[in-house]
């Protein structure tokens, strides 16, 4: 591939629509080549519309998902995956110790 005749292109293409764009500028809007150009315009100006529509709809995605991610995290668990978490035995918070439990005792053999 000759990059000389490509650039050479492009910068014919780029006079071109420069010249185009000065000549509708004018008063030649109502002429077919200026049509032309026009729909040609709005099309390319919709797909960059279009594009950063889908970027933005893209991160708002993102930003709901991980939202929604959390969220499920967040809920609480029903009786039964509780029930498996449980503590029990001497890590129990409410467990008494031992001298707790001796105590209590004495305070029900004082009562009867």
């Amino acid at each position: 591939m000759n990059f000389d005749k490509l650039i050479g292109q492009l910068s014919k293409d780029w006079e071109w629509l420069s010249f185009v764009t000065q000549y509708c500028a004018g008063r030649n809007v109502g002429r077919p080549v200026c049509e032309d150009f026009m729909w040609g315009a709005l099309a390319a100006a919709a797909l960059v519309v279009v594009i950063v529509v889908w970027w933005i709809l893209s991160k708002i995605a993102k930003v709901f998902e991980g939202w929604k991610h959390r969220r499920m995290l967040a809920k609480i668990a029903d009786a039964e995956t509780m029930n498996k978490y449980r503590w029990s035995g001497h890590d129990l918070p409410e467990a008494l110790t031992s001298s707790d439990q001796r105590a209590a005792k004495a305070r029900k053999s004082e009562k009867s």
